[in-house]
């Protein structure tokens, strides 16, 4: 019904704009998408690029798709289609509450045709701000991901970014419980990202921490894991969906309802997360195996699969969803 609508992806967040943008792309869809300006260093020359880019787009754009609230001026303004909009995360957890931010999110959500949040942990705030607000998870391309291939040594991976939004003071603890889970001989690695505002904590902790790096070195790091362990948050991030999906087992935590209930994961409390990482260490494989996260993933998050709803949306916008 929608193929042959042209949308354009007004900004990035996490990559979803891009892997929507390509997997459609793939299927003959005429999108594209088009990067801030902040993105290629916020000087003047990139702002005018940027507009430029935008003023080449509108002739053949129907629908722009906004990643982020308190950016939808762009779909309006002298360029103004039909837009719709996608919440990450800070923008309805907090801006929308806030009084110097508040004017701007609503406008840009109540201006929206259709609008969808990222992860299930957004559905309330997300619901009270627009009530037919709708869970899109943040889509994983399965083409990019190389295979499962573990170290010759056991190692364990924590994969998120080591500060408040990913846990704060319960993922070090976790960390902790972890490093000391598997003993401090050095039979087992324990990695984790250099980034974060508490990354030096983790180091401290006997996590070796590697350097950041480009996404297809990230995935490669991330695909030689024989356990991941996921933020301490409830909810997934790309980077444990993109461990489950390589086939890593992936150790998650406490997770809020709103996920399937096969959910693909060693689901436990946090206090048990050392005991489950040094289980699964024990046969990697079989658990694996026994979780089929790929498949999971493919099911739930690939873009492939997440395409039809992101249609429906755009269909909706135009007024002709069937």
């Amino acid at each position: 019904m929608s193929q042959g609508i042209r949308v354009t992806q007004l900004f990035d967040c996490a990559d979803v704009g891009k892997v929507f943008v390509r997997e459609g792309r793939r299927q003959g869809m005429p999108w594209k998408i088009i990067q801030g300006p902040w993105t290629r260093g916020g000087t003047k020359a990139a702002y005018y690029r940027f507009r430029l880019e935008q003023a080449l787009a509108y002739p053949r754009t129907q629908v722009w798709h906004v990643n982020m609230g308190g950016r939808a001026k762009w779909a309006r303004g002298s360029f103004a289609r039909p837009y719709t909009l996608t919440l990450h995360g800070t923008d309805i957890r907090e801006n929308y509450w806030q009084d110097q931010h508040h004017a701007v999110m609503k406008e840009d959500v109540d201006g929206a045709g259709h609008v969808w949040y990222t992860t299930p942990d957004l559905r309330e705030k997300a619901e009270q701000a627009r009530p037919d607000a709708e869970y899109l998870p943040a889509p994983v391309d399965m083409a990019e991901l190389p295979g499962w291939n573990p170290a010759p040594k056991p190692r364990v991976f924590f994969p998120s970014r080591w500060d408040a939004s990913k846990g704060g003071d319960a993922l070090l603890q976790t960390a902790a419980e972890v490093v000391s889970a598997v003993g401090s001989g050095g039979e087992v690695d324990v990695v984790g990202l250099n980034w974060g505002d508490r990354a030096a904590e983790a180091a401290r902790l006997g996590i070796t921490l590697l350097p950041r790096m480009p996404k297809n070195e990230f995935l490669r790091e991330l695909s030689t894991a024989h356990v991941a362990v996921g933020q301490i948050t409830g909810v997934l991030g790309l980077s444990e969906l993109q461990a489950m999906a390589i086939g890593v087992p992936t150790v998650f935590a406490d997770h809020i309802e709103g996920y399937p209930a096969d959910l693909a994961v060693v689901d436990v409390q946090r206090s048990e997360v050392g005991q489950a990482v040094r289980d699964a260490l024990a046969d990697p494989r079989a658990t694996s195996a026994r979780l089929g996260g790929p498949a999971y993933v493919r099911n739930n998050h690939g873009a492939a699969a997440l395409l039809p709803r992101l249609e429906a949306g755009y269909a909706k916008v135009l007024g002709t969803a069937g």
